[in-house]
């Protein structure tokens, strides 16, 4: 007995070294991807990293790093390359990297019914997670709002908004400099996106895009683009497209480990500038 439970003992922390290095390269590699500025190398990757993510967590169904990394790379992958051309196969993506986010936070004990079931009920959930639970709620969050966001302008889907909401507040108790201070940018989406008969706000949006920026030192590109987009009142000033351009013309290595978010900004930004002078 004592053989058996000394090999079994071995066998499972050679694997959790296994999966420590495993974890640590995964890492890495995105830390490296963060910094390439050419996106048609991004593009080619990104799926063959997917590829690798998905054979890993068939194998290790309750590893919470996995799930995680598999949201950011299915979500990355839809926003970066896939939205503005195809929503349904961005949909797809998206509803991808929920079902890992979501999976990594019921490892912390919120279910798919939780998250589905009363705000109340939801909220109360929450309330008792702690720091290490601040990745699954991000990427659970935004992922699953840009579900509902691709799927509007339905009403029945606009009212689920406040339920990514829930969980994104709880971030920013919890950590709000996770992604770049991700929470702050997706309030300011969230604001602008939303009508004002269900929360939405211009004045609110534009003091957390200010407050995302202002946290990153102006150094992404991506949060220009975002406000561009998503306020309208944007768009009715004459120097939208200057501001546009401006983002296009920014350097995408100004700023190293800025440099594949700030390509994007450039990509998106010329795709809306050819879009607003058809």
């Amino acid at each position: 007995m004592i053989g058996v439970y000394s090999f079994t003992l071995t066998a499972c922390s050679m694997h959790s070294i296994s999966m420590r290095i495993t974890s640590d390269y995964i890492k890495y590699k995105i830390e490296v991807l963060n910094r390439e500025s050419d996106l048609v190398k991004v593009q080619q990757q990104l799926p063959k990293n997917i590829n690798s993510l998905e054979q890993l967590i068939a194998d290790n169904k309750q590893n919470k790093e996995l799930r995680i990394y598999a949201a950011q790379a299915y979500y990355s992958y839809a926003f970066a390359f896939i939205e503005d051309n195809d929503k349904n196969h961005a949909t797809w993506l998206y509803s991808q990297a929920y079902h890992h986010a979501k999976k990594a936070l019921a490892l912390h004990g919120i279910s798919e019914s939780n998250l589905q079931g009363s705000t109340k009920y939801l909220r109360q959930k929450i309330r008792s997670l702690r720091i290490d639970a601040t990745d699954a709620l991000y990427w659970t969050a935004i992922s699953w709002a840009k579900m509902i966001e691709i799927k509007q302008p339905s009403f029945s889907y606009l009212v689920q908004f406040h339920k990514p909401a829930i969980l994104m507040k709880k971030v920013i108790k919890l950590d709000d400099s996770y992604q770049y201070y991700g929470p702050y940018l997706f309030f300011a989406v969230y604001h602008a996106a939303l009508p004002f008969y269900l929360g939405g706000s211009d004045s609110t949006a534009i003091k957390y895009f200010k407050q995302a920026s202002s946290l990153n030192h102006n150094q992404l590109r991506i949060i220009d683009f975002l406000q561009l987009k998503y306020l309208s009142g944007s768009r009715k000033k004459e120097t939208y497209t200057q501001r546009l351009q401006k983002i296009i013309d920014a350097p995408v290595n100004k700023y190293p480990k800025h440099a594949l978010m700030n390509a994007v900004a450039k990509k998106k930004a010329s795709n809306l500038l050819t879009a607003s002078q058809d």
